[in-house]
């Protein structure tokens, strides 16, 4: 498994709008054995990458960071990857251990990343942190979105019902969690609060 082990530092200006998240909803995930692209039931649509039709485009800026509107899901999209870190108080059960994901080093699994196919990453301080001083978020400032205040932190949003592209990797901010995935290979994942679920 691919290993991430770096600290994603930010800084620039901030912004006035400001975001007041509604409550946090939690929806199961597909369960882990089953691949995302098959519907559960005969009413719900199968989980797929989002397109980039509509989506805000940072393809200029070096790379783009941003959180969920709760604050608690902190994503980058860069040239040839997106990343999202878990959210504090995510439901783990699923997820695979330290072990299974980075053998032999002392780190956590801390996330979910997609280059070509969507897998856990470890590192040693899950730092992918949107801070509106950040210069990773010059795709946020200026254009009126919202940030919002969490653990003491101001970060810029990217509101529900939002796309933002990068480079071939698109993101989707949903009540339901944030999916990602590469727009070339179809592989992806969602991320939220009841965990991930991998799109193949």
């Amino acid at each position: 498994m691919w290993i991430l082990a770096s600290c994603l530092l930010l800084i620039g200006c901030a912004s006035s709008a400001q975001w007041t998240p509604g409550p946090v909803e939690t929806i199961p995930p597909t369960p882990a054995v089953a691949t995302a692209t098959a519907t559960t039931t005969g009413t719900s649509a199968p989980l797929t990458v989002p397109d980039a039709s509509g989506a805000i485009n940072a393809d200029r800026f070096a790379s783009a960071h941003f959180a969920s509107p709760s604050g608690r899901i902190w994503c980058a999209l860069y040239d040839d990857w997106a990343l999202c870190h878990f959210p504090r108080g995510m439901d783990m059960s699923q997820v695979e251990t330290s072990e299974q994901v980075c053998p032999g080093e002392d780190l956590d699994v801390t996330g979910v990343s997609i280059l070509q196919k969507a897998q856990y990453f470890c590192s040693g301080d899950p730092q992918a942190q949107p801070q509106t001083n950040g210069s990773s978020v010059a795709w946020w400032k200026g254009a009126g979105l919202p940030s919002v205040k969490y653990d003491g932190q101001k970060l810029a949003v990217l509101p529900y019902g939002k796309k933002l592209a990068r480079k071939g990797y698109v993101c989707a901010s949903e009540k339901s969690g944030l999916t990602c995935g590469n727009t070339d290979t179809g592989q992806g994942f969602r991320i939220s609060l009841a965990g991930v679920t991998f799109i193949t």
